[in-house]
């Protein structure tokens, strides 16, 4: 938030909330409004572009960035002219490959100089990634790519049938109460948006139960939240015999695992829509109600597949997800490397819409798990050892070596010696017998500052 965070926690729970309603107005006026519905209504249109359509679509946004970033961004402009290229010598998307790729590293020396010139930075909203992986990234968003995420956003929402003023109960990272609050209320009603902000640092047995009651007192008609935060509630509804139906379930932020889509949507018989997007704002994949496939926003960037020398691979190969924002004019990141891997294919979906979609769950390079034969073991498939141990109250797989892996558990009071066992050979398989397996017992397992929760921290750098 804006307001001090400090001089938020320590003030009262009623003057918290109207605190938080003042933020939410402020937020209101800036990325909502008719400016929110314009935008809402252009996309409501362009989601049936054709592949020709959006091919036009993306090179004319494109162009239009290009020209604006090498006159008015001291950065690509130097380093454009350092490799000979200028804007005209690009004239669709498909000429994307002649511009060299930017890093995180790049921007984290440069980024100073990649704001526009036609912006105040002050009048720029300022963002970062959560730093989950190490050292957060720090960057500046102009108002239309705000609203843009907004509206892309509500898309979504719009496709799982839930319509913008829907009371929606949040479970994200934010703080909405002080972390060492130790009684109820640990959430907040944001009532200009009727969305209900609830803790997501106080899911502890002691405390679920009253989580559950100010749920069935609000009513949403959906959940959104980080995929871990959700399932710790569905273990609770299960582990009492209870449901708790809902429209739909959005998850994003975290690797959504099969184990936990399967209770999720058994405890709150709804479907679950897993979203990806990037604080960089050079992504963003919401999920169709037909098929559930992530369909990539084009309206929102520009995506490609590239190897570690920024090479492209074609459809259906695996690399790294790089992204052009296509209305970041403020400080424009083109042709941006992340850490992602994925793949992805085009193709018209079952629900009708021709975007690229993520052919699979996007994973970080650092929840891969590599073994001594170069093998790349996807966090997904390490779910599985787990599916029978309901003795198992939480988890986390860290490889620190190429030849060693660590899992953490938290057990149940049911937890037995015969579970080690089976998680050991059942772990053994999936990864061979050239990785030696550790398992340590704790009492708990930390969530990053932003409320995050990792389970497979892998050290060992990728082949890719």
């Amino acid at each position: 938030m804006s307001i001090s965070q400090k001089i938020y926690d320590s003030s009262p729970y009623i003057i918290q909330n109207a605190l938080l309603n003042l933020y939410s107005l402020s937020i209101h006026f800036e990325r909502y409004g008719k400016k929110f519905i314009n935008m809402s209504e252009e996309l409501s249109k362009t989601q049936w572009y054709r592949e020709d359509e959006i091919f036009t679509y993306q090179s004319q946004k494109l162009k239009s960035l290009l020209g604006h970033a090498y006159n008015t961004v001291p950065y690509y402009r130097d380093l454009y002219k350092k490799h000979y290229i200028h804007p005209d010598d690009i004239k669709d998307i498909s000429d994307l490959y002649k511009l060299p790729y930017i890093t995180k590293d790049d921007v984290r020396k440069y980024g100073a100089q990649m704001i526009s010139s036609s912006y105040n930075k002050n009048k720029l909203v300022h963002g970062h990634t959560s730093g989950t992986t190490g050292t957060p990234l720090s960057f500046y968003w102009d108002n239309k790519t705000c609203v843009l995420n907004n509206a892309v956003d509500w898309r979504q929402k719009e496709w799982a049938g839930v319509k913008y003023g829907d009371r929606i109960a949040m479970l994200l990272g934010r703080t909405v109460v002080p972390v060492s609050k130790t009684k109820p209320p640990f959430w907040q009603l944001d009532r200009f948006h009727n969305m209900l902000w609830m803790s997501s640092f106080h899911l502890s047995d002691e405390y679920l139960h009253h989580y559950l009651a100010k749920l069935k007192q609000f009513k949403p008609v959906a959940i959104e939240g980080y995929p871990s935060t959700i399932y710790i509630l569905a273990r609770f509804l299960k582990s009492i015999g209870e449901v708790f139906p809902v429209k739909a379930i959005f998850t994003s932020s975290e690797t959504l695992f099969p184990i936990q889509k399967s209770l999720i949507e058994q405890q709150f018989l709804a479907p679950v829509f897993d979203f990806y997007g990037m604080a960089e704002r050079v992504a963003f994949a919401t999920q169709c109600s037909e098929s559930h496939e992530y369909h990539l926003n084009f309206e929102y960037a520009v995506n490609e597949i590239v190897d570690l020398n920024g090479n492209s691979i074609s459809e259906g190969g695996q690399g790294y997800l790089v992204g052009t924002s296509l209305s970041n004019y403020g400080m424009p990141f083109i042709r941006y490397m992340s850490n992602d891997i994925t793949s992805f294919y085009s193709g018209k979906c079952k629900c009708g819409r021709s975007m690229l979609r993520f052919n699979g769950i996007t994973t970080k390079d650092e929840d891969i798990v590599v073994t001594p034969d170069g093998k790349l073991i996807s966090s997904s498939v390490l779910t599985h050892p787990f599916k029978p141990l309901e003795s198992v109250e939480e988890s986390q797989i860290v490889q620190t070596e190429i030849n060693k892996l660590l899992i953490k558990i938290v057990p149940g009071p049911e937890y037995k010696e015969e579970d080690t066992n089976y998680l050991r050979a059942a772990m053994q398989e999936r990864v061979g017998e050239l990785i030696k397996i550790d398992i340590e017992f704790v009492e708990s397992i930390p969530r990053s500052a932003s409320g995050k929760f990792r389970w497979v921290i892998s050290k060992v750098p990728l082949p890719i």
